[in-house]
């Protein structure tokens, strides 16, 4: 019984870790400037992929589990750390919230 819960919570969580990603993506590729890019990605992708890695629960193998863990508390210290690295180099370029520019603006 425990079993067939796991296997239900894991699959629902790799559904929606899977949507969020997805959504990231999608808002990446649409958003017309940077600063819209960076909130998209941190807001929808981040969460997706500790969803993702949370689904691993449903293996139920420590190893595998631990390892989710130790993933997911990697990326809860490093992305918001990325984000801001991101950003500050936006703001360093000159580079104005709307704005885009091309590969040929050099």
């Amino acid at each position: 019984m425990i079993s067939l819960l796991l296997d239900v919570v894991g699959g629902g969580l790799l559904l929606l870790g899977l949507v969020l990603i997805s959504v990231g993506v999608y808002g990446v590729l649409r958003l017309p400037d940077t600063y819209s890019q960076l909130h998209a990605q941190g807001l929808a992708t981040g969460p997706g992929v500790i969803a993702v890695l949370a689904s691993s629960v449903a293996t139920e193998n420590a190893a595998t589990i631990t390892s989710a863990v130790l993933a997911i508390a990697f990326l809860a210290l490093t992305s918001p750390v990325a984000g801001h690295a991101i950003a500050r180099a936006a703001h360093r370029t000159d580079r104005e919230p709307g704005s885009r520019r091309s590969t040929s603006d050099g």
